[in-house]
């Protein structure tokens, strides 16, 4: 009976540590599809929307949240960062709350802030807005002491 026991206890734990480890990877792997030289300026936007997702479910907590920077050249111009004053519809300019914001769309522009849809798209001749900036993934961290799920990626807007 102590035989039977011990093994329904690891199977179990195993089944527990497998559940645990498809958490991690699904996790993961929904930041990772845009660790890529390519992506768009809306790609830009999913994965900063996913960020403040995660964090605002996590409570801002430092160990389980995912920060996002994006530069200009080797400046920080956008972060998206684990803070709850931290509204879904603008970036922080630089890596603070104090330094700012920049709007992402034309409805939520106020005075202080300019929309950053309007910063990257061009107009087409046929007056359709054509989004021609890519942004390079240039890393990505993962929480390797904790939980390891990724905790920072930072992109750089490419020259066109």
């Amino acid at each position: 009976m102590i035989f039977v026991l011990r093994k329904a206890g690891m199977m179990s734990s195993e089944y527990d540590s497998q559940v645990s480890d498809k958490e991690i990877v699904d996790f993961n792997y929904q930041f990772e599809i845009y660790d890529k030289p390519d992506n768009t300026f809306f790609d830009i936007l999913t994965v900063a929307n996913l960020a403040y997702d995660v964090n605002k479910r996590n409570g801002y907590d430092s160990k389980n949240s995912v920060t996002i920077k994006i530069y200009e050249g080797n400046t920080v111009k956008y972060s998206i960062l684990p803070d709850k004053n931290l509204a879904k519809d603008y970036f922080f300019k630089g890596n603070s709350v104090t330094s700012g914001s920049e709007y992402i769309y034309n409805k939520n522009k106020t005075s202080s802030g300019s929309s950053i849809i309007e910063k990257y798209a061009s107009k087409k001749t046929n007056n359709e807005e054509e989004f021609q900036h890519r942004f390079e993934c240039i890393k990505t961290e993962y929480n390797t002491e904790t939980t390891g799920k990724i905790r920072l990626m930072e992109f750089r807007r490419e020259n066109n």
